[in-house]
């Protein structure tokens, strides 16, 4: 840092120097470039332009610091600290002091029991680190997960082609050679796996039509098509209501039920489709409540007139009877009738 610092002294000096004589030449265009001894004559009267010169000194790029696992990503830094050391002209030795300069935490305290030829070579820190902190995945792992991607509920197109994008760089890193068919390959799985069918039949039929068009160019299309698809402008976010709610508000409409327009907000829709859920589940407890009581049956209304079930005489009950009826026997050895047996039960019963 210091020797750029006097370089950059020495230049703005050089620079200062220079400037004092081309005034002296626009003033003077006889004394040349040589120095001489005689003192410098008066400047004449006639006023000559000054030409000003901006000397520009660029900034140097601010590299971030990489901390092992948390912070940025390993592959991102790499290419931040390798854009800032082509920036500077550093050589081998000061590019592996500035990559050590950068480090913090765990990063840093590994190249740092490091031995000193290790650490003071650049391709070997950034080796050692790429071993530690880089994708552990292997590349049929990585392929299985890119091939397996698809948009999710709530997903923007945008949002589900940059998750391929990022998904396709893994893959190339640990191909074990290059892919000459990634960027059809980063196409079809888009075009194959967006969530709307009519958008995934557009697009199959755009891809037949076009078949060398890129991811950005299908992806463009795709977000024309998504917005200019219906007719009165932009289609909703599709995660602004939950999907749970559209399934039971369409399990328990009713016929009768009117169509309301859709509200201007994503609260006030959210307010209204809340409010249908209110009115169903209000219903629902109606209709259980209802279930869940007995119906109370009553006694059928007789037809004829009492009859007492002790004497058999019509006009009173077995237990306002007052005929004696004698108890059996027990000298007789014969069992009592099946009636006379009925008739003695019931009359126990009664009273």
């Amino acid at each position: 840092m210091e020797t750029e610092l006097q370089e950059l002294q020495e230049l703005v000096a050089q620079l200062k120097a220079d400037n004092e004589r081309l005034r002296r030449e626009q003033v003077d265009p006889s004394a040349g470039p040589s120095t001489s001894s005689a003192p410098p004559t008066a400047p004449s009267t006639v006023s000559v332009p000054v030409t000003e010169r901006l000397v520009f000194v660029p900034r140097d790029r601010k590299c971030p610091i990489f901390r092992g696992r948390t912070g940025i990503g390993l592959g991102e830094w790499v290419e931040e600290i390798q854009a800032c050391m082509r920036a500077r002209h550093l050589s081998r030795s000061e590019q592996a002091f500035f990559i050590f300069d950068h480090l913090e935490g765990e990063a840093r305290e590994e190249i740092k029991y490091r031995s000193s030829a290790e650490r003071g070579d650049p391709d070997t820190v950034l080796a050692i680190l790429q071993e530690l902190y880089g994708c552990s995945e292997s590349y049929v792992a990585l392929q299985e997960a890119f091939f397996s991607r698809r948009q999710q509920e709530g997903e923007t197109l945008q949002e589900f082609s940059l998750a391929l994008m990022g998904l396709m760089e893994k893959v190339e890193q640990r191909a074990p050679s290059h892919m000459p068919n990634s960027a059809a390959l980063l196409r079809d799985q888009f075009v194959e796996h967006v969530l709307d069918s009519s958008l995934r039949r557009e697009l199959k039929q755009l891809v037949r039509r076009q078949p060398d068009y890129t991811l950005l160019d299908v992806r463009a299309e795709a977000i024309r098509w998504e917005r200019e698809g219906l007719p009165g402008g932009a289609r909703g976010r599709s995660h602004s209501v939950p999907s749970v709610f559209g399934v039971q508000y369409g399990v328990h409409v009713g016929p009768q039920e009117t169509v309301v327009s859709p509200p201007v907000s994503e609260m006030a829709e959210l307010r209204e489709m809340l409010k249908r859920q209110q009115e169903q589940l209000s219903q629902l407890t109606q209709s259980i409540a209802l279930l869940q009581t007995s119906p109370q049956y009553s006694r059928p209304p007789r037809n004829g007139p009492v009859i007492c079930r002790r004497c058999h005489q019509p006009g009173h009950f077995a237990r306002d009877c007052q005929v004696h009826v004698p108890p059996p026997s027990l000298s007789h050895s014969q069992p009592p009738s099946n009636s006379a047996a009925r008739s003695h039960s019931a009359s126990v019963s009664e009273n």
